[in-house]
C-alpha cells in the first residue's frame, strides 16, 4: 500500500537524524546498493551526517512525517563539466515497494535543476542487478542509455584494474585535477589547501608536481582522479621517504587508493636504491586513509601528540611505515 505522498518531504540532513539515520543506514540491505558501507555505531553515524552529509552540495534527507527513512543525492560536477550531475538515493528496507523513492526522485527532479543554474543533464549509474532502482528511473522519466561493462569498484571489489594507472603529471590535466583538487572533502586530509582557479592549479602542477622527485597522477583511463607523492629525505637520512595521497570523492570507497599504493610500493624502492623505510602520517579522524595503508602491508608504529600545524591547527598524527625488506604486497598487473 502506498504511503500518503503528502506525508513525504525531501529536508537537509541533521545531526538530530541519526537515531532514525541508524536504522536504515545500518542495514546490510539498503547498504549493499550503495557505495558507502554499513554504519555500525552512533558515533560513526553522526560523524558522516557532520562531515559528508551537511557540506555535501545537494545531500536530502528522505522523510515521512519529518523523520528521516532515507537519503537522496545529486552531486553536481564542475568545470567545463558543470552541466551534468549523478544522483543516488537509498531507502529503509520497511519501505520498499511503496513508491516514496519514486515520489522523492520527482520531487527533487523539480527542485535541483532549479538549484543548479548550469546543469542539462542528470544520470544515475546502477548496479546491473538492481531491478528495482531500474524501476524507479524508468517511473520518473529517465532514459536507459546503455550498459558500461567493468566500469567501476564498488566496496573493493575489483571490476577491472587496468584501466587505472600512474603517470607523471601533464599540464592538460589541469581541468581534471581542478575536479578533485578544488574539492574541500579532498583537501582536508592534505597538507595544501583547495584550489579556487585553474591558473593557480596550473602554476601547481608547473612548479611543484612536474619537477617533484616522484609525484604521480592516479588516473583512470589516463584522466587525473588524485595523487600519490613520494617525497625522499637526504643525507644520512636518504633511507627513508614520506608517502602521501588523495582522490576524488567520487571514488572513494572502491579499493582504488589501495590498490595505487600497492603499485607505488612495486616502482619506489627500485627507483631510490638508498631507500629503506617509507612512512606516512595520518589524522587520527581519518579511518578510511589507515584502512588503505592497513591494506597495503604498512604498519602502525604509533601516535605522535601534538605533532605538527597543519593549516593552523596543531594536530596529532599516527605513523605507518613499511619497510624495503618487509614482505611486499604483489601487484597483479606489475608497474603501471
Amino acid at each position: 500500500m502506498e504511503v500518503d505522498s503528502s506525508r513525504i518531504s525531501l529536508r537537509p540532513v541533521k545531526l538530530t537524524d541519526v537515531d532514525d539515520f541508524m536504522l536504515w543506514a545500518g542495514d546490510d540491505q539498503v547498504t549493499r546498493n550503495l557505495r558507502w558501507k554499513t554504519t555500525t555505531s552512533k558515533e560513526e553515524a553522526l560523524t558522516f551526517i557532520k562531515d559528508v552529509c551537511i557540506p555535501h552540495p545537494w545531500r536530502r534527507s528522505i522523510c515521512i512525517d519529518d523523520r528521516s527513512i532515507g537519503f537522496i543525492s545529486v552531486f553536481p560536477w564542475s568545470g567545463d563539466d558543470r552541466c551534468k550531475a549523478d544522483i543516488g538515493y537509498g531507502i529503509s528496507t520497511k519501505y520498499w515497494g511503496q513508491g516514496i523513492t519514486t515520489r522523492a526522485v520527482k520531487i527533487a527532479l523539480s527542485q535541483l535543476f532549479k538549484d543548479f543554474p548550469d546543469l542539462v543533464r542528470l544520470q544515475a549509474f546502477v548496479d546491473e542487478e538492481n531491478k528495482a532502482s531500474q524501476r524507479v528511473l524508468e517511473k520518473t522519466g529517465f532514459q536507459r542509455e546503455g550498459l558500461l561493462r567493468k566500469y567501476t569498484f564498488i566496496k573493493g571489489r575489483l571490476v577491472d584494474s587496468s584501466r587505472i594507472s600512474l603517470r607523471p603529471f601533464k599540464l592538460t590535466d589541469v581541468d581534471d585535477f581542478m575536479l578533485w583538487a578544488g574539492d574541500d572533502q579532498v583537501t582536508r586530509n592534505l597538507t595544501w589547501k583547495t584550489f579556487t582557479s585553474k591558473e593557480e592549479a596550473l602554476t601547481f602542477i608547473k612548479d611543484v608536481c612536474i619537477p617533484h622527485p616522484w609525484h604521480r597522477s592516479i588516473c583512470i583511463d589516463d584522466r587525473s582522479i588524485g595523487f600519490i607523492s613520494v617525497f625522499p629525505w637526504s643525507g644520512d637520512d636518504r633511507c627513508k621517504a614520506d608517502i602521501g595521497y588523495g582522490i576524488a570523492t567520487k571514488y572513494w570507497g572502491q579499493g582504488i587508493t589501495t590498490r595505487v599504493v600497492k603499485i607505488a610500493l612495486s616502482q619506489v624502492f627500485k627507483d631510490f636504491p638508498d631507500l629503506v623505510r617509507l612512512q606516512a602520517f595520518v589524522y587520527v579522524e581519518n579511518k578510511a586513509s589507515q584502512r588503505v595503508l592497513d591494506k597495503a602491508g604498512f604498519q602502525r608504529e604509533g601516535l605522535l601528540r601534538k605533532y605538527t600545524f597543519v593549516k593552523g591547527r596543531l594536530v596529532d598524527l599516527l605513523l605507518y611505515s613499511v619497510l624495503s625488506t618487509d614482505s611486499l604486497p604483489t601487484d597483479p598487473q606489475g608497474s603501471a
